[in-house]
């Protein structure tokens, strides 16, 4: 009687200083690239929203943007050790998935989830469960790649030898080697002062990268050439995944829908006012043929597809790749 009147008493106590709390709510932590006010990060906080409310309080979803919690890399370890719960980023973790960018190789977000819905589909998220700990939940959209340079590209021929700066993938130095670039590989730190400095004529990136890294300031043009599709990644710690009810997968799921339609709303609007600003502040914006930038990597797809997936896949990955989803 006394033990037990003794635990109580302790119990109550831990309770009052706040060490314990029955129905304290679970949280979430979700990281994204994205800062306040972009429709991407807008988008984050329609996925608490419905969670919040879709589980009567039993989560709260905490949301950290502008790389606040790390890269893509750290990230990964934190959701594999379960201190993240859901990130969103460029990086899917394995080159299966990553290299559905392949130039012109997807023409939607929607044709990137067909893909990952067929059964090689499902064996990539299979092994990206079995290395990383982690699962893909969805995808986020975001624009396509564009080309800004310190010229006016109105065709393919004016790529011609440009010094462009190239992430650190060989799709990326491929692709624009096959444009007839020359690729110059930079972290995404140095860019801006690297194109200020005349060490690289330009870079390419979505439309929103480009004017949230003030790009413009430094550049002449930009080539709508939309030349890689590629949305974000939303992935989930697959440790939580595991230990939440069918309902709550769901829920999460149907959050994730949610802030897709939200950032397919936002981001036109906003795409459409950092175009009129940056014309405003100079920057010229062309929009040269596609059909040569396409024939032109095509040996790129060819040859990146055929090596990763093997022929059969990447024949069907092709094929769905260029339906009209979206």
């Amino acid at each position: 009687m006394r033990k037990t009147l003794t635990t109580a008493i302790f119990a109550a106590g831990l309770s009052a200083l706040g060490f314990v709390q029955a129905d304290a709510a679970t949280e979430i932590r979700y990281a994204i690239w994205a800062n306040q006010g972009e429709a991407q990060y807008e988008g984050a906080l329609e996925f608490k929203r419905v969670v919040e409310e879709g589980s009567d309080g039993r989560y709260t979803v905490s949301v950290y943007g502008g790389d606040q919690l790390g890269t893509p890399r750290e990230l990964f370890t934190q959701l594999a050790l379960g201190v993240t719960q859901i990130s969103a980023s460029g990086d899917p973790g394995i080159k299966e998935i990553e290299y559905l960018a392949i130039p012109y190789l997807m023409k939607g977000i929607k044709n990137y989830g067909a893909v990952l819905d067929t059964d090689f589909g499902q064996e990539w998220n299979q092994k990206l469960i079995d290395e990383r700990e982690i699962r893909l939940l969805g995808f986020m959209p975001r624009n396509p790649r564009q080309i800004s340079a310190d010229i006016e590209i109105n065709s393919i021929d004016d790529l011609k030898g440009l010094k462009l700066r190239s992430p650190e993938r060989d799709y990326y130095v491929k692709s624009l080697s096959a444009l007839g670039a020359n690729p110059t590989p930079m972290a995404f730190a140095e860019v801006y002062t690297g194109l200020q400095a005349g060490v690289v004529d330009g870079q390419e990136n979505p439309i929103e990268t480009i004017y949230a890294g003030k790009f413009y300031e430094v550049q002449k043009s930009i080539a709508m050439v939309n030349y890689i599709k590629k949305p974000a990644y939303v992935m989930i710690s697959d440790a939580f995944w595991q230990d939440l009810s069918p309902e709550d997968q769901t829920l999460l799921k149907k959050a994730n829908d949610a802030s897709n339609a939200v950032i397919a709303e936002k981001l036109p609007v906003q795409t459409e006012k950092m175009i009129a600003e940056m014309k405003a502040a100079g920057i010229v914006f062309t929009h040269p043929d596609t059909k040569p930038f396409i024939e032109a990597t095509r040996s790129v797809r060819d040859e990146l597809g055929g090596k990763m997936w093997g022929e059969e896949i990447y024949k069907k990955v092709s094929e769905i790749g260029q339906q009209d989803l979206d």
